[in-house]
């Protein structure tokens, strides 16, 4: 009788097919979002830092996933009822977002993906423990233009100011308008990329993975550095505009435009690093110093002990090809999904230039040449190619009635309204160019009947001795929207509709030699845009409003 040989159970390998089959539904959906963002607001000076902190924060990811193992620290307790939800937000986020354009949902649908995933193979306490990775990403997602243009105005004139005082101090020929310097005989514009905001964004990341890989102990030393970090970056963006500003008074233009310019933003971090190293060595020196004036002793870091578990490492990350597969799927198909929901319906109201559509006569109107400046519809980044400008077409003309009242009309139009670049509203344009603005307010024009007017607004602005009213509305598709927020609503709802929306800005202004005319300006800019709207409704009529 011979006795059967007993051998061991061999251990399951740990296999990454699960994980090269979720890799691959990531890269579908991710790898030509990511190409678009390099060719689109990532590959301009406002938004270069989003790659940088997608990279940081991969790598972060790596690492710590790497310290979590070596410390025991990952667990298998998954959580799918909240992995499940992350990863449906992420989904519709991504579809909607790259469907209609909205670039902070599809690049930030990434995080509440990366979020389910993690939740639904390692559990809660795991996610919780990568938390600084998740939140870091938040840095690369491109802000809103109309949150930008709301944050960073007062930004750009606080340093185009700042900027101004220094170097008139220092005993240069400077002026300023708004945002826009005036040094010898040269004309810089303080834009956006120059004005703090995305550099305060790129600084306030790079602060907070210093501050996580430092580990300071003490909360309110953290708290006190992520605080300061906002007036560095506007004391970095000053130094950086005041030498970009030197460049071109000794070197010229060209010379502040080119190699120079990015040199400067180089310099920008460089300082700003070198006073975050310098002010976290401060705090830690008044730490210390409070710690010795109490009879304390300063803190030290805290070294974690490795925790021995018996589980192997590699049977955490094993995966369900199960679970896999499916995830795999529902990433294919909302790459699917987003692609029939781009919209394909364009509508032309306009097939030529706005200087040969507009007539030169019309009503009682002749056009003249002005002898005034026209405030521009949009504001040129100084090297003559802006990658924010929403026109393709603009127009600026001056008519005089028989009565000798001259009105100052402005058109502007797109073919094409996206979330990402819109129309440009007035008000902020006469603020970039040095105006202050009064008695804003909103209104209701009757154009081609009572029944339906036109909804627009109104206010003056002045600077210095020019006192000028201002009568203007945006149409998007065949609504008039009421500001950034309502236009960006209305151009996701033409959207989902599968429509592409146009627009036009129709801006009429006049001048006034003293307060207290606006009435009477108002009124007159009311009935010259009556008139052209009457003048252009056989030829045009969907142009300045819905046919």
């Amino acid at each position: 009788m011979t006795a059967d040989t007993v051998r061991p159970m061999s251990e399951p390998r740990f296999s990454g097919l699960p994980w090269l089959v979720i890799a691959a539904g990531l890269a579908a959906m991710y790898i030509p979002s990511f190409i678009d963002l390099f060719h689109g607001v990532w590959g301009t000076e406002r938004n270069a830092h989003g790659p940088i902190v997608l990279a940081v924060a991969c790598c972060y990811l790596f690492v710590r996933v790497r310290q979590l193992l070596q410390e025991g620290l990952i667990e298998r307790r998954p959580a799918p009822v909240p992995g499940v939800l992350f990863l449906l937000l992420g989904l519709l986020s991504f579809v909607l977002g790259r469907s209609q354009t909205v670039l902070f949902l599809e690049a930030g649908s990434l995080i509440p993906i990366l979020m389910g995933i993690v939740l639904l193979q390692f559990g809660v306490r795991t996610c919780r423990r990568l938390w600084f990775a998740f939140f870091f990403m938040l840095f690369m997602v491109p802000l809103p233009a109309s949150v930008v243009d709301l944050l960073t105005q007062p930004l750009k004139i606080g340093v185009s100011y700042v900027s101004e005082q220094v170097l008139r101090l220092l005993g240069y020929p400077i002026a300023r308008s708004g945002v826009i310097l005036y040094i010898g005989p040269y004309q810089l514009l303080v834009a956006d990329a120059c004005a703090g905001l995305n550099s305060l964004f790129t600084l306030e990341a790079l602060g907070l993975l210093y501050m996580n890989l430092v580990r300071h102990q003490s909360l309110l030393r953290n708290v006190l550095l992520a605080i300061l970090i906002v007036p560095i970056s506007f004391t970095a963006n000053t130094v950086r505009v005041m030498v970009l500003a030197l460049i071109t008074f000794y070197l010229g233009d060209a010379a502040g435009q080119g190699f120079l310019h990015g040199f400067a933003g180089m310099l920008l971090f460089m300082v700003a690093l070198g006073l975050i190293i310098a002010l976290d060595g401060l705090l830690r020196w008044i730490a210390v110093r409070h710690a010795s004036w109490r009879g304390r002793i300063a803190p030290v870091a805290v070294q974690r002990q490795r925790v021995v578990t018996a589980d192997r490492a590699s049977d955490k990350f094993v995966m369900n090809i199960r679970l896999a597969v499916p995830m795999a799927i529902i990433m294919a198909l909302s790459v699917a999904a987003a692609g029939l929901l781009v919209p394909h319906d364009v509508q032309i109201v306009k097939n030529a230039k706005l200087s040969t559509i507009v007539p030169m006569r019309f009503g009682d109107w002749r056009e003249m040449p002005s002898p005034f400046l026209q405030v521009d519809v949009g504001l040129d980044d100084g090297t003559g190619r802006n990658p924010d400008q929403p026109y393709d077409d603009v127009l600026g003309r001056t008519y005089v009635n028989s009565h000798g009242q001259m009105v100052m009309l402005a058109l502007a139009y797109a073919n094409e309204q996206t979330q990402d670049v819109k129309i440009h509203l007035p008000e902020v344009c006469y603020v970039a160019q040095g105006f202050k603005l009064k008695d804003e307010q909103r209104m209701q024009m009757p154009l081609r009947g009572e029944a339906s007017p036109i909804t627009g607004s109104r206010f003056v602005a002045t600077q210095k001795n020019r006192i000028e009213a201002v009568s203007y509305w945006v149409r998007i598709g065949d609504g008039f929207p009421n500001g950034g927020l309502a236009a960006r609503w209305k151009i996701f709802k033409d959207g989902m509709a599968g429509r592409v929306s146009d627009g036009i800005l129709v801006r009429a202004s006049s001048l006034m030699p003293e307060m207290g005319g606006e009435a009477e300006a108002f009124a007159l800019q009311q009935k010259f845009l009556q008139d052209l709207d009457a003048a252009m409704r056989n030829g045009h009529p969907g142009l300045l409003v819905p046919a």
